[in-house]
């Protein structure tokens, strides 16, 4: 055998067990792997490969795999695309790392067994096996495009995409940074946590201090600060101190894990303000809430919501298998008292809309402004009490304002119509309005019956000190405008001055954008008014010369004819 095929045989041989040790170590590897993965979760799992470095010194595993069987619900799995752990050659070998990267991880959970009421399974106990733990606790922990999704049926009903997490050591405590993606609203918070002498954290709460930003919800960050303490499956933030923007607040939180994440939130404000919703007035996406059932009580001696202030405000909130149901408490509003309940149903398929319903209650507030703020509506001032029960879908203001459907009623009290002045325009029988014009009333009240986004009236009613009306008319709430038809007519003491027959009722048209609204006498309509007709010809037969002469009476008095003024007996001697 001459000296090259000797070489040739030695490089074959060492490419052989060279390739044979690699294989062996990844078998090694990953059998090591699962086995202290099955050890520190309890679960069974697969890991799909393995890959060594010596340097950096690290350990790759590949597509990891588990499942937990939960019964009739179905199955919860996760799956993890790469998991690298990167430290010392020793450390590695003695199951200790210093850097833990996790890339992809998908978890999966169904929306049944949440809804259940057993206990948890042994395997899904531990809230920490969520992902697992390889032996002592690495110094940095990173995740990267992670998933958290809840499903049924086969579909996901709702889902946080885009997780990345980043846990850093910083002087004797650690930075977290969290991030995600839940719909087209995404979130991230900074914290940081302050170091505990080793006690557990039941006896030892850490402090954290917080800086959260949901730009598609608030447009402040969420600052604060609180202890943390981890009891069981119970998180709790104790003296909760922070501010969202320029309001500061005060409270505490509970997220108990034992089963379907269940958060307990209570919030106090001395003011609170929110401002308005966006030009798209399209809602957040709300399917996040779907993964977890809690309660809000939110109290704040003032809110703003853009121009509208509440005084007062006692919110209580309930959350519980994706319907958010808020009651109002009774709460001061434009120098009156509001109270109501909103309820919201979230679909499980996303292709559906929410349901919405509203009731609620108004006493004795001031109209303009509220009506101002609420719509750009300024056409009527007084003290406004309001019952509504309102229903529909849509996930922005223009589709909920298009599938409503219900009932509301209003009455205003000692208040005006701004825009005309119907007595003048009944005494004048002008066509031409101007926007400084009033009308005062006493009462006015409407009912109104609303499906498909419109509201119609058959029972519109005005009485004030000079002229009272009826009326009929709709609204459209998708299109924002109103179209009504008022038929006024004069009091007694305003109608003394007109001429007998003209007591009559002339009608106003209110129509167009309800934030600009036309306002004008139907002329049309008032010439094919009946008594109008009958009194302008009684009218005109007293001006041609009826019981009292009229205007043939008036020239005989300024030209009289021949033998006018004689008696007429002696007309008639003067005859041949």
């Amino acid at each position: 055998m001459t000296r090259r095929k000797l070489l040739l045989a030695l490089a074959a041989a060492v490419v052989v067990g060279t390739s044979a040790l690699v294989l062996a170590g990844e078998r090694l590897i990953v059998r090591i792997a699962v086995a202290r993965l099955e050890a520190a979760t309890g679960r069974a799992w697969s890991v799909g490969g393995a890959a060594l470095s010596v340097w950096p010194a690290g350990v790759t595993l590949r597509d990891l795999a588990t499942e937990t069987d939960l019964g009739p619900a179905g199955r919860t799995s996760l799956a993890i695309a790469a998991m690298r752990l990167d430290g010392t050659v020793g450390g590695l070998l003695a199951g200790e790392a210093d850097r833990v990267e996790i890339v992809r991880p998908a978890l999966q959970w169904p929306a049944q067994w949440w809804r259940g009421t057993g206990p948890l399974p042994d395997a899904a106990a531990a809230p920490s096996s969520a992902f697992p733990s390889l032996g002592p606790r690495p110094r940095r922990i990173a995740v990267r495009d992670g998933s958290l999704a809840l499903t049924e049926a086969g579909r996901t009903v709702a889902a946080i995409d885009g997780i990345s997490a980043a846990v850093e050591p910083r002087g004797d405590g650690h930075a977290v940074t969290l991030s995600g993606r839940a719909g087209s609203t995404r979130g991230t918070c900074d914290l940081t946590v302050a170091p505990t002498d080793g006690a557990p954290a039941a006896e030892n709460p850490v402090a954290i201090a917080f800086t959260c930003r949901a730009p598609e919800i608030a447009g402040a960050p969420l600052v604060g600060t609180a202890d943390a303490t981890l009891s069981g499956a119970a998180l709790t933030l104790a003296r909760l101190t922070g501010s969202l923007g320029p309001d500061r607040f005060t409270g505490g939180v509970l997220v108990d894990l034992a089963r379907k994440p269940f958060v307990r939130l209570d919030l106090a404000f001395d003011a609170l303000s929110l401002g308005t919703q966006a030009a798209t007035d399209r809602l957040p996406d709300l399917s996040i809430l779907r993964l977890f059932d809690g309660r809000v009580r939110l109290r704040a001696t003032s809110l703003a919501v853009g121009q509208t202030r509440l005084a007062d405000l006692d919110l209580d909130l309930r959350l519980a298998d994706g319907t958010v149901d808020a009651t109002l408490a009774q709460a001061g509003l434009q120098g009156g008292q509001v109270r109501g309940r909103l309820t919201t149903t979230l679909p499980a398929a996303p292709e559906d809309a929410p349901r919405h319903a509203l009731t609620l209650e108004l006493a004795r507030a001031r109209a303009l402004p509220l009506l101002s703020d609420l719509a750009g509506f300024a056409l009527l001032d007084g003290t406004a009490s309001a019952t509504l029960d309102l229903r529909g879908e849509g996930r922005d203001g223009a589709a909920i304002r298009r599938s409503l459907a219900g009932k509301a009623a209003l009455l205003l009290e000692n208040g005006r119509l701004v825009g005309i002045d119907i007595p003048g325009v009944v005494q004048s029988m002008a066509a031409r309005v101007s926007a400084a014009d009033t009308t005062a009333f006493d009462r006015l009240s409407v009912r109104v019956q609303i499906q498909d986004g419109r509201a119609t009236t058959e029972e519109l009613a005005f009485a004030g000190p000079l002229v009272t009306a009826g009326g009929s008319g709709t609204i459209d709430f998708g299109e924002r405008s109103l179209s009504f038809r008022i038929a006024p007519r004069l009091s007694r003491s305003a109608a003394r001055a007109l001429p007998r027959g003209l007591d009559v009722s002339v009608p106003v048209i209110i129509n167009g954008a309800w934030d600009a609204p036309q306002i004008h006498v139907d002329l049309a309509g008032l010439m094919t008014d009946g008594q109008l007709v009958r009194g302008l010809e009684s009218v005109g037969t007293d001006l041609l010369g009826g019981r009292n002469g009229g205007v043939g009476g008036l020239l005989d008095m300024l030209m009289p004819r021949e033998g006018a003024g004689q008696p007429p007996s002696s007309r008639r001697q003067g005859r041949p």
